[in-house]
């Protein structure tokens, strides 16, 4: 893969946080005036909505979505809880065209800092995710032979294993930590996706994501020991997860037959 060549097309990142408990529409409103106090703008679109009739407050769910269009993209924050025992999730979401990019770190840091300092009561955050759509370009010029020749190795007549012409292909990848770490940002739960971009099928699409929870993935006891910090900011946690993504690419594309 060509490193050099990566361009985003969208960044998430989510905290889920307790406890859980419901918001009613004052408190939405103040996190959505906090929102446009924060940015400066008041143009920020607004919607609340409320789940589960009938059940305790506490458990009830709800959903606030916080939007504002961007050019062709959008920037969107979600505070939603699906109800019960559940964590309540906070979702920021920055969708562009690859040649509109922004830098959404800022953004996003705004953005938590002005939902949680308008949040009743405590927060406590139990996991932090960070995901990164993006296309970059394929070594040989051609993305579905990259993934077919150089990741899976399908060489010759196996490349049609599901008959010919093999028009795409997709690989994803899962790695966990093996071992228990409290530090806020080391060795996160990391995902990777390759695939043929289907509206440029010259280009790979990728997409990375890279979770830090606080207990560790896997463990059958858990002590305060063991229990991770999810005390960071977005955009830290964005920074880590790009450099994972940047490190992913240039080994995948290391080999020296790939001709990067």
């Amino acid at each position: 893969m060509l490193a050099e060549s990566l361009r985003t097309r969208g960044v998430y990142f989510a905290f889920l946080f307790g406890p859980p408990r419901a918001i009613e529409r004052s408190e939405a409103s103040k996190i959505h005036n906090r929102i446009c106090d924060e940015f400066k703008l008041d143009d920020f679109a607004f919607k609340y909505t409320r789940a589960q009739q009938g059940i305790k407050d506490a458990s009830r769910g709800f959903g606030i979505v916080v939007e504002r269009a961007e050019g062709s993209g959008k920037f969107r924050i979600v505070l939603d809880h699906a109800g019960g025992t559940r964590p309540i999730r906070l979702l920021l979401e920055y969708q562009w065209p690859v040649s509109a990019e922004i830098d959404a770190k800022e953004r996003f840091d705004m953005a938590s800092k002005a939902v949680f300092g308008a949040l009743e009561g405590d927060c406590r955050r139990v996991l932090a995710e960070a995901r990164i759509r993006a296309q970059c370009g394929a070594a040989g010029g051609g993305a579905r032979e990259f993934i077919t020749n150089h990741l899976l190795r399908l060489s010759g007549g196996r490349s049609s294993v599901l008959g010919s012409p093999l028009t795409f292909a997709s690989v994803s990848l899962h790695a966990a930590p093996p071992d228990p770490t409290n530090d806020p940002l080391a060795d996160p739960i990391r995902e990777l996706t390759i695939e043929v971009l289907r509206d440029e099928p010259k280009s790979l699409y990728l997409e990375f994501a890279a979770r830090w929870g606080q207990a560790p993935a896997g463990a059958r006891h858990i002590d305060a020991a063991m229990l991770r910090p999810i005390d960071e900011t977005p955009s830290a946690y964005l920074d880590a997860a790009h450099e994972n993504l940047r490190n992913a690419i240039t080994s995948l594309g290391a080999d020296p037959e790939s001709r990067v």
